[in-house]
């Protein structure tokens, strides 16, 4: 009876020794490695690319905005105006939304190693 309880306790020992492991990794260098992997991801790369697009354009008309209302006068409307995008705003909202909206599949397959051991999970 006292071998078996102490192979249990030897198996036990090993077990809580693992999580050990798995949290110190997970501390030192598993969130860094989730952030890296977020931050090389190509959803939230497309967003920021969409995002960025769309606020230079709408900059770009409310700048030709500005000069049409200076330069009155010389053409009959801002949307005749060279490099005026009329569906910038919308483009800009919806780049937007989806910033907000932003799902990284990298997370999911995160949660998918929790059962695994950190040999796997490294």
């Amino acid at each position: 009876m006292l071998t078996r309880c102490d192979g249990e306790m030897v198996e036990l020992y090993a077990q809580v020794s693992e999580l050990m492991l798995a949290k110190q990794w997970f501390l030192t260098e598993g969130i860094a490695w989730v952030v890296k992997l977020v931050h090389q991801s190509p959803e939230l790369e497309k967003v920021v690319a969409n995002l960025v697009n769309s606020v230079n354009v709408v900059g770009v008309n409310e700048g030709i905005k500005q000069g049409f209302k200076a330069a009155l006068g010389s053409v009959r409307s801002v949307e005749e105006v060279p490099g005026y995008d009329e569906g910038a705003q919308d483009a800009l909202d919806t780049a937007v939304k989806a910033f907000d909206d932003l799902h990284i599949s990298v997370l999911g397959k995160v949660a998918d190693l929790m059962d695994k051991p950190l040999s796997v999970i490294q």
